[in-house]
């Protein structure tokens, strides 16, 4: 129940948005200039962010001792992203599933990759949003302070829960050895800075595609802003994506990335529809990448669509 409370919120606040915009309506529609080819860019880009994310995986996974087919995994990657919109995260059970059937990954060892994936992607945002927010806007206002307070905050807290110390000994023998294979696993990616850099420089680029649809998408509205503000509205972006209230973060990315650009100097309705637009470019590639995607895997293994409950007996 409280999975479809997610979705009804996400759609509510999706509603109450394009509300706002349609009341703004005659004042927007002249601005939008949005036509084929920024919209062919845009769909390309969203390619390129899908084979950048399965590339960091397959290399995450090589690092645990697993060798993937790329391709196999801008398969899997344009799938679980799309589940992940169902309810109960089934794109990421899926996901797990899919690679312990198909390599032998134990969900484990695929739980230490999820985990440094999203933290060090908060950690990279963050880095990169303070950085461009001290240099490029200072903390003259009261505005900016908050930005890079939400920034440091994040910062540390991923920082905390990538390198905190787990105790292995406590718990049932199963539990155990779970929490042993997490935890050389997680070792085997955070004690290696090679392993950690390259994760980075991965996730870079995927941020710099967000950062650069938005710009198309904000150049389309008529507003020109420094090239920094573009890049903390994507970090801001990755940030909003984690922040379990929706799935996918609906509607609460497009609220932040719609305040946001009013602090850096973009009028609310203007960045309320860039966001919205963008929420649209998403989905729509996914509903048609990744249900082509989606219906390939499921004709070649329909096993896997079935919903696994992971448990302790599973994790072997």
């Amino acid at each position: 129940m409280k999975k479809w409370l997610k979705h009804i919120v996400g759609i509510v606040i999706i509603i109450l948005l394009l509300f706002y915009l349609v009341k703004h309506w005659h004042n927007l529609k002249a601005l939008l200039r949005l036509g084929i080819k920024e919209l062919i860019v845009l769909y390309f880009i969203c390619i390129l962010q899908i084979i950048c994310s399965a590339s960091l995986i397959k290399y995450l996974l090589s690092v645990l001792g697993v060798k993937a087919l790329l391709w196999d995994l801008v398969l899997l990657q344009n799938t679980s992203v799309i589940l992940n919109y169902l309810p109960m995260k089934f794109g990421t059970l899926f996901q797990a599933n899919y690679l312990k059937r198909r390599y032998g990954l134990s969900y484990a060892r695929f739980a230490p990759i999820f985990m440094c994936i999203i933290l060090l992607m908060i950690i990279t945002a963050s880095t990169i949003g303070i950085t461009v927010l001290l240099i490029v806007y200072g903390l003259t206002i009261y505005e900016h302070k908050v930005l890079a307070l939400i920034f440091f905050v994040s910062l540390l807290l991923s920082i905390f829960f990538l390198f905190i110390p787990i105790p292995n000994s406590f718990g049932p023998e199963k539990l155990k050895i779970i929490l042993r294979k997490f935890l050389t696993g997680r070792k085997e990616i955070t004690h290696s800075p090679k392993v950690i850099f390259i994760s980075i420089l991965f996730l870079m680029g995927n941020f710099m595609l967000v950062a650069l649809r938005l710009t198309i998408l904000y150049h389309s509205l008529g507003e020109f802003i420094h090239p920094g503000g573009y890049i903390i509205l994507g970090a801001l972006a990755f940030l909003a994506k984690y922040i379990g209230i929706t799935p996918g973060g609906l509607g609460i990315r497009e609220i932040v990335l719609g305040y946001s650009s009013f602090v850096l100097g973009i009028p609310l309705e203007i960045g309320l529809l860039a966001a919205v637009i963008d929420r649209g470019i998403i989905l729509s590639f996914l509903f048609v990448i990744g249900g082509i995607c989606a219906a390939w895997l499921w004709h070649k293994y329909p096993g896997d669509f079935r919903k696994s409950q992971i448990s302790l007996s599973e994790s072997d």
